[in-house]
């Protein structure tokens, strides 16, 4: 009963306390459900700016897309363009003026030119002995006949497709018209370097006998001598000669050929490769320095000389031409005596000695 009574005490507490207190205000009610709503809107103001974040995102992003695609096409455009100019020579040469089919002449001589030397080469090596010397398989020399056969054959390169063909009424169209290409002593050395630096590889990987090895050792000197003094003919004669300059540098460059860059390629690497061939990549006792050896090379050397000057004489005879311009000035029988006992000492006294000491020399 105690507790009954307590309860019901407590409960009239609790019903008295609730009528004492005030009745809740509708102004609490409407503020809890504004905050509610300013938040709604808030967070949904949020998600819009969230969602035109995103999309403006993407757009700038399929925007770089489209531009980098757009870019890369467009280079791609620019790179077939310029595979196209270099594969199609006849349209470029045709476009800065010259005939196509000149050029076309040209290289298809020097193809047979290098062809027929090299070929001439592998048959002369019969009538050579064996070295008398152990020759074993060398890599090293397989390596460095290889790397010159590249730096070699890239001049021949340059000069026979990249060099623009003599324009009619030249002199130079004038003396390609019976000799070709080989009017020229830079054709003539080119052709006979790399062919013997193409020999001189196919000996080194074994792919013919010793006495091939025996011919490339012998001929070295002979090739030295051609392409060094094409490198210091070309100084002399041409690059400090102010008529070659002005009548051939400058006037082909004008038509839009790099031909300063040509030029230079074709006739600067040859006397550094004739150097290196002797001194690095051919073998030491190889080539016997027996006077008759020596006055053997010589006399090629010499024959060689005294042929390309009657050539060069027997071709002006049928065109009235000469190939270089510094050659007008060699109008007596002896200007061209005098010229052909300067290449001879250049050859003999000079070119010559200095590449049986790079022979001999060899450390390798």
């Amino acid at each position: 009963m105690v507790a009954t009574r307590r309860q019901r005490a407590a409960g009239q507490a609790i019903e008295h306390a609730v009528e004492l207190s005030p009745p809740s205000s509708p102004s609490g009610t409407m503020s809890r459900s504004s905050s509610m709503e300013s938040l709604t809107n808030s967070i949904r103001r949020t998600k819009n700016r969230v969602k035109e974040t995103v999309r403006r995102r993407k757009k700038q992003v399929k925007d770089k897309v489209k531009r980098t695609k757009k870019q890369v096409k467009e280079k791609i455009k620019k790179q077939k363009a310029k595979i196209d100019k270099i594969l199609d020579r006849d349209a470029w040469w045709t476009s800065l003026g010259y005939d196509p089919a000149v050029k076309a002449r040209s290289v298809r001589w020097v193809q047979r030119g290098v062809v027929c030397v090299v070929v001439s080469l592998l048959c002369a090596s019969r009538s050579f002995a064996q070295p008398s010397i152990s020759v074993p398989f060398s890599t090293y020399r397989c390596v460095a006949s290889a790397f010159l056969l590249l730096c070699g054959g890239s001049s021949l390169f340059t000069d026979t497709w990249r060099n623009p063909p003599p324009e009619k009424g030249s002199d130079s169209h004038a003396c390609a018209s019976t000799l070709g290409p080989y009017a020229f002593f830079t054709k003539q050395a080119l052709t006979i370097q790399t062919s013997h630096l193409i020999v001189s590889c196919l000996a080194e990987f074994r792919v013919a006998s010793g006495r091939l090895l025996a011919l490339t050792h012998f001929f070295a000197p002979f090739a030295a001598v051609v392409a060094v003094s094409l490198t210091l003919l070309y100084l002399k004669l041409n690059w400090f000669e102010e008529t070659w300059r002005r009548e051939v540098l400058d006037a082909t460059n004008a038509r839009g050929v790099r031909f300063t860059e040509i030029t230079l390629v074709s006739h600067l690497p040859p006397l550094p490769v004739a150097i290196l061939d002797c001194f690095l990549a051919k073998r030491p006792g190889v080539f016997p320095f027996s006077m008759r050896n020596v006055m053997n090379v010589s006399l090629f050397a010499s024959c060689y000389c005294a042929s390309y000057c009657l050539l060069t004489l027997l071709n002006y005879k049928l065109v009235g031409r000469y190939p270089y311009p510094f050659m007008r000035a060699l109008k007596r029988p002896w200007h061209w005596l005098a010229f052909l006992v300067g290449l001879l000492v250049l050859a003999n006294l000079v070119i010559l000695p200095f590449t049986f000491i790079l022979l001999a020399a060899n450390p390798t």
